[in-house]
């Protein structure tokens, strides 16, 4: 009985790693559409030192199943702001960035959008 205690004790430990890290663990990524602002035109950042910032739809896989995001900022490779999104199913498909110099906004096929002010992603790092 004394030797069922700690093997239980230590499952349940896993188990609770699992619950709590699993879904920030990512496993696997694949960006699903890029761009960046200066192709359209706008920069951003403090005056003297404009930036082009990219935008990033990624698809991430963790132990719970694959989930959406936006990354936003100058350099979004390594450093971004992160958005959440998800409208079904399906793989989200951008129809449309529109670059302002207030922010961003991100038009999906399935005509929801996403609008991010520029204080969140043009200074990241």
């Amino acid at each position: 009985m004394r030797k069922l205690i700690p093997g239980f004790v230590l499952a349940a430990a896993l188990f609770g790693l699992a619950v709590l890290i699993g879904p920030r663990l990512t496993l696997h990524s694949e960006v699903l559409h890029q761009e960046a602002s200066a192709d359209a035109g706008v920069t951003y950042g403090p005056s003297g030192s404009r930036r082009s910032s990219d935008l990033h739809l990624v698809k991430l896989w963790n132990v719970t199943g694959a989930h959406y995001e936006l990354h936003l900022g100058p350099g979004a490779k390594h450093y971004y702001y992160p958005v959440e999104v998800g409208f079904g199913s399906a793989d989200p498909r951008i129809r449309e960035v529109s670059w302002q110099p207030g922010g961003v906004t991100v038009t999906f096929t399935t005509a929801d959008s996403v609008h991010v002010p520029a204080d969140n992603f043009s200074s990241v790092r």
